[in-house]
C-alpha cells in the first residue's frame, strides 16, 4: 500500500497545510446535532488539564501530479474547523478594535490567518464546489454571513454553523468582567482546539488505497452512507465529472426522499452477482474499474431510477400505467415486500424484453410474488431464502438466461408455501394493532371475492376495521382470556362503513346484527344468521375464510 504517512496530528498541525476537497465530495452537510458534539467536546477539552480528545481521521490523497492535498475522507471536521476557527478571529478582532491595548488580541487573530485559514490568494482550504467556495469565502473567511437567504442547503449550514459558534462564544464572553477576562476565555478556546484535539492523519500517494483506507475506517462509521461511499469511488473513476454529477443529481431527484442505498443495491443485484449492503461497496469498486463503466453504471442508475420510484410507491407512479401491475404493487407496498424489487429492475435493464412488452411481461409475474409474499407473510417463513431466490431470479432475467415470464412463474411457484400449510396457517391467523394494513389487505380480497361487481369503494377513509366482538367488551359475556386471544382473529374483523361503525362501537352482538344485515360489504350479510358471537363462531368464519383464501392467493 502507498501510505506516504500515517501519525496523530494535533489540529495546530493539520491545518497549517492546503487542502482541496473532490468535486466528488458531497457538500457540507453538518446540522446542529453534529455542531452541538463539537462544542461539547471542546467545553470538555477546555475543562481539563491532561485530556487530549480524538477528532476523527483524515484520509488525504497527495496527488503528485497535480501538485494537491486532497481531502477523501474528513472534508465536514476540516469544514467545521475553519468555521470556527474563522468565528474567534473575529472576536479577537474586535476585542483588538475595542481595546488596542490588548496587542495580543491582534497577534492571535493575525496568527489564525496566516496559520490556519490562510489569505487570500493562498486559502488553506478550498471546496468542492465553486459556488460553495464562493460562499465560503465571501461570507465566512472574508465577511460574515449575512446571506439572509442562502440558496442552497449547504449555504444555510455554514451559516447555521457560524451562527452556532457565534452565540456560544458571544454568551461565554458576556460572563466575564473585564476585556483581559474576554481574551483568557478566547484563548481557552483557542488553545483547547489547535492543541488538544488530534486526528489520525494518514496520506496515500495512490487514489485507489486511499479509497481503501476510506472504506475500512468508515466501515462502522454511522455518519457515512453507503451510497456516499459509492459516490465518490465512481466519480473518482469517471473522466466527466460534471455528467456524472447531473447523472447523480437526477437519479436523487427521481428516486425523491427513497435511500440511495436500498435502490443502488437492489440495482445492483438485479444484474450482478448477490451482494449484502455491508458488501456492496467492495462488489461494485472490484466490477467497475474504468471510466467508460462508470459512466455507463451512472447512465443505468439515472434511468432505472424512474421505475424504482413508481416500485417503492405504486400509489403515486410516473411512469407506470399498467392498471393490473399497479394494483399488485400496492399490495406488495402493503405487505411491506421489497425483496423483489430486483426483478422488476431486471425486467427493464433487460435487452431482450422489448420496451413495450415490459410492464405486460411483469404483471403476471407480480400477481404471483404477491401470492408467494403473502402466503409467507401469513406462515411467517418470509425469509432471507426469499431474497436470494429473488436476485438469482433478476440475474437469469438480466443474463437471458431465462426468456419468457411462463419460466419465471413456475421457478416462483415451486417455493411458494404449499395449500395445506397455508390453510391451517390461515385459520388461527391473528392481526393486532399494527397490522391493519394487512387485515383491510385480507378484507378487501375477500369482499372482491364474494362481490365481483367491485362497485363499492373500500378506501380506508371510507371503511374501517370492525371488531365483531369488541376492544372493549365490558358489556359482553366474556372471560379476558378468550377477549385477548381472539380480539385480532381474523374470523372477528370486518369491513364497515365509518357511520356504521361509529354506530354499533361496543353494541352487544344481537344489536349489532341488523347493521350487518345491511351492509352492502360482504360478506357481512352472513353475520346477521349467527345467534350468539361465540369463539366458535369466530373460529368458524375463520375457517370459511381460510378455503376462500385458497383460491384467492392459489397457486
Amino acid at each position: 500500500m502507498a501510505l506516504q504517512s500515517c501519525s496523530i496530528s494535533s489540529m495546530n498541525s493539520f491545518l497549517n497545510n492546503v487542502y482541496y476537497i473532490p468535486s466528488y465530495q458531497r457538500e457540507y452537510s453538518w446540522e446542529e446535532v453534529e455542531i452541538e458534539d463539537f462544542w461539547e467536546d471542546l467545553e470538555v477539552a477546555c475543562e481539563s488539564n491532561d485530556t487530549d480528545h480524538f477528532f476523527g481521521q483524515i484520509v488525504v490523497h497527495n496527488d503528485d501530479i497535480n501538485r494537491r492535498k486532497y481531502i477523501i475522507d474528513g472534508q465536514q471536521r476540516t469544514i467545521t474547523s475553519m468555521i470556527f476557527m474563522r468565528t474567534l478571529q473575529v472576536f479577537y478582532k474586535r476585542l483588538y478594535d475595542n481595546n488596542k491595548s490588548l496587542d495580543e488580541a491582534d497577534y492571535r487573530a493575525a496568527d489564525i490567518s496566516s496559520i490556519h485559514l490562510g489569505r487570500r490568494g493562498n486559502l488553506h482550504l478550498h471546496l468542492s464546489s465553486t459556488s460553495d467556495d464562493q460562499f465560503f469565502q465571501n461570507y465566512i473567511l472574508f465577511g460574515l454571513p449575512n446571506d439572509n437567504k442562502p440558496r442552497k442547503k449547504s449555504y444555510k449550514r455554514m451559516k447555521k454553523a457560524y451562527a452556532y459558534f457565534y452565540n456560544k462564544i458571544q454568551k461565554s464572553l458576556e460572563q466575564d468582567s473585564s476585556d483581559d477576562k474576554r481574551l483568557e476565555t478566547l484563548d481557552k478556546y483557542y488553545n483547547a482546539f489547535i492543541s488538544k484535539f488530534n486526528v489520525l492523519y494518514m496520506e496515500a500517494t495512490k487514489l485507489d488505497e486511499a479509497f481503501v483506507i476510506f472504506e475500512t475506517l468508515n466501515a462502522r462509521g454511522r455518519d457515512l452512507e453507503t451510497a456516499d461511499l459509492l459516490k465518490n469511488y465512481i466519480f473518482s473513476q469517471t473522466r466527466d465529472i460534471k455528467l456524472a454529477q447531473n447523472e447523480w443529481e437526477q437519479m436523487i431527484n427521481t428516486l425523491d426522499q427513497i435511500d440511495p442505498t436500498k435502490y443502488i443495491r437492489h440495482f445492483w443485484n438485479a444484474s450482478h452477482v448477490f451482494a449484502r449492503e455491508k458488501d456492496l461497496y467492495r462488489s461494485i469498486s472490484k466490477t467497475i474499474s474504468t471510466p467508460r463503466e462508470s459512466t455507463q453504471l451512472l447512465t443505468d442508475l439515472k434511468n432505472c431510477a424512474q421505475y424504482y420510484h413508481d416500485i417503492y410507491n405504486p400509489f403515486d407512479p410516473v411512469i407506470l400505467v399498467n392498471q393490473d401491475l399497479l394494483e399488485s404493487l400496492k399490495a406488495l407496498k402493503i405487505l411491506k415486500a421489497t425483496t423483489f424489487y430486483p426483478i422488476v429492475l431486471a425486467v427493464y435493464l433487460s435487452p431482450e424484453i422489448g420496451d413495450n412488452d415490459k410492464e405486460k411481461y411483469l404483471v403476471e409475474i407480480i400477481r404471483v410474488i404477491e401470492v408467494y409474499v403473502f402466503r409467507n407473510v401469513i406462515c411467517g417463513s418470509l425469509t432471507n431464502k426469499a431474497e436470494k431466490d429473488f436476485a438469482a431470479i433478476a440475474k437469469d432475467i438480466y443474463d437471458g438466461r431465462v426468456g419468457s415470464s411462463y419460466e419465471i412463474i413456475k421457478r416462483l411457484k415451486d417455493s411458494i408455501v404449499s395449500d395445506q400449510i397455508f390453510y391451517e396457517m390461515f385459520k388461527c391467523w391473528a392481526g393486532s394493532k399494527t397490522s391493519k394494513e394487512t387485515v383491510r389487505y385480507i378484507l378487501r380480497k375477500i369482499h372482491k371475492f364474494y362481490d365481483k361487481t367491485n362497485e363499492l369503494s373500500l378506501d380506508n377513509t371510507e371503511v374501517h376495521i370492525e371488531h365483531i366482538m369488541p376492544i372493549e367488551a365490558s358489556k359482553w359475556q366474556i372471560s379476558d382470556d378468550v377477549h385477548e386471544e381472539y380480539l385480532w382473529r381474523l374470523g372477528n374483523l370486518a369491513l364497515l362503513s365509518g357511520p356504521f361503525n361509529r354506530a354499533i362501537s361496543n353494541l352487544p352482538f344481537n344489536e349489532k346484527k341488523k347493521y350487518y344485515a345491511d351492509s352492502k360489504i360482504e360478506p357481512n350479510s352472513q353475520l346477521a344468521n349467527v345467534g350468539e358471537w361465540t369463539e366458535q363462531e369466530i373460529a368458524k368464519r375463520q375457517e370459511q375464510f381460510a378455503n376462500c383464501a385458497l383460491k384467492i392467493w392459489a397457486k
